[in-house]
């Protein structure tokens, strides 16, 4: 039987306590990808999901709009969120090592066929996070109307 992590218990989300645990030495980062979206403007709250049985956190613009969640894994987070085909350019990698993992990211989304496609960028220390914080930036400029909220039907 496969193990499921201890973010996927079904109930409430994981408390701080219980999240430093699961995270261990990738906390630091976790806050500092939050406390990055939360500069942008984006407001955070956890979720459940039924089609992984996990807990995310996951942000949300003003209007409602999701922007990007983070979700714990074994060896660190995964932060996931999704650019259109025409932002890809306005991300400049500044190592060898970000060239490489945008260009992974990139034929990914590509290979998808959706526009704006999704990316799932691992997090397992602290290379990622100057790549990931100008992903989220370009991924923030891109305007999005409210979510309308529908009532419901009446006859």
């Amino acid at each position: 039987m496969n193990k499921q992590p201890e973010s996927s218990f079904r109930g409430n989300p994981p408390k701080r306590e219980q999240l430093a645990e699961l995270l261990k030495d990738h906390l630091a980062q976790w806050n500092e990808v939050r406390e990055t979206v939360v500069e942008i403007g984006a407001t955070w709250k956890w979720a459940f999901s039924e089609a992984s049985n996990t807990w995310t956190y996951r942000s949300y613009l003003p209007g409602d709009r999701f922007f990007a969640s983070l979700t714990p894994k074994e060896d660190g987070f995964e932060v996931s969120t999704n650019l259109k085909a025409d932002e890809w350019s306005a991300i400049t990698p500044a190592s060898p090592e970000d060239a490489a993992l945008l260009e992974s990211l990139r034929a990914k989304a590509l290979a998808s066929g959706d526009d704006p496609a999704w990316l799932h960028v691992a997090v397992t220390g602290k290379q990622t996070l100057p790549l990931l914080a100008q992903i989220l930036v370009v991924r923030a400029r891109r305007p999005q109307k409210p979510r309308l909220k529908a009532g419901k039907k009446r006859r």
